[in-house]
């Protein structure tokens, strides 16, 4: 990403959700309460005259939700599934002892937020490229329990990070978070991250994050995907560099210090998510998954 600019990936996905907020069918994926804070973070990181014709007028809309069609059929609903899968893994480890919660490249999203305001019993970080967060420092207020953590991921461990914080105590049991992120980096610092949350609580850790599958060629894409969809990241300089198959994740993760509870594709989001919701018709983005493990005994 721009260092001096908020991440691409991350306005894309918030603008995509507060646009699935008025559709007549998705706007049931988009969690309770998360569209005054989405508004609020884009408004804070700046003005998109475009997105917001988009937002107020149907023609407008059609024609974004004509493109995604075009361009990679159901990533809108990919997103907003994906987030709904890792909201409820995480709200029943929340409930089963987690005490702590630790959000790796948030971006623009709302979950942990939203979750800190129910729970001051609990504790939640967001580590984040500081000029993604700035928005979101500026457009929400936060209670005492919640810390930002300016980080840049690509340099620093979060543990590094996590230590010098005061807040945060490495005898507590902890979930930490990472959507949508570590496939922006090269498999050797994907590891060294795992690790490094593997070993960072003595308590056993909780960890949800997303990955792309690896083709059999060794590519790492969205099935289907135009080539428009790389190129567009290639620009914003947020190109995919990591991918592995389901296959091989388990001893990859083994090596991280970590063991695979549960994979969710696109086949169990469907069914998970989008069936109860009476929404299994709709096209859904495949290529990218998500993990839930738990740290490895010591």
């Amino acid at each position: 990403m721009h260092p001096r600019r908020s991440s691409s990936t991350a306005r894309l996905i918030a603008r995509s959700t507060l646009l699935a907020a008025r559709d007549h069918e998705r706007h049931r994926l988009v969690p309770a309460g998360a569209v005054a804070p989405l508004t609020a973070m884009l408004a804070a990181d700046g003005p998109a005259p475009w997105f917001n014709l988009a937002l107020h007028h149907p023609a407008a809309g059609a024609l974004l939700r004509r493109l995604e069609h075009t361009v990679l059929p159901g990533i809108m609903t990919h997103y907003l599934a994906r987030k709904r899968w890792l909201e409820s893994t995480a709200t029943t480890a929340l409930a089963t002892g987690c005490s702590q919660v630790v959000v790796l490249g948030a971006g623009f999203d709302s979950l942990a937020w939203r979750l800190h305001r129910d729970r001051p019993e609990v504790r939640f970080f967001e580590l984040d490229h500081p000029a993604t967060q700035a928005a979101k420092r500026a457009a929400l207020r936060v209670e005492s329990n919640f810390t930002f953590l300016a980080a840049d991921l690509a340099a620093v461990l979060p543990g590094q990070v996590l230590r010098a914080c005061p807040a945060f105590s490495p005898a507590q049991p902890t979930l930490f978070l990472a959507e949508g992120l570590l496939m922006y980096f090269p498999e050797s610092r994907v590891a060294a991250l795992l690790r490094d949350l593997a070993g960072l609580t003595l308590p056993m850790a909780t960890v949800l994050f997303s990955f792309m599958v690896a083709g059999s060629d060794g590519s790492i894409s969205f099935q289907g995907e135009h080539a428009a969809v790389g190129w567009w990241l290639r620009r914003q300089s947020e190109p995919f560099r990591w991918g592995i198959t389901r296959a091989a994740l388990p001893a990859f993760l083994r090596d991280c210090g970590l063991r695979s509870r549960a994979q969710a594709d696109h086949e169990v989001l469907r069914e998970q998510i989008l069936a109860p919701l009476g929404l299994a018709g709709l096209d859904l983005a495949r290529g990218e998954c998500l993990c839930h493990c738990t740290t490895l005994a010591p």
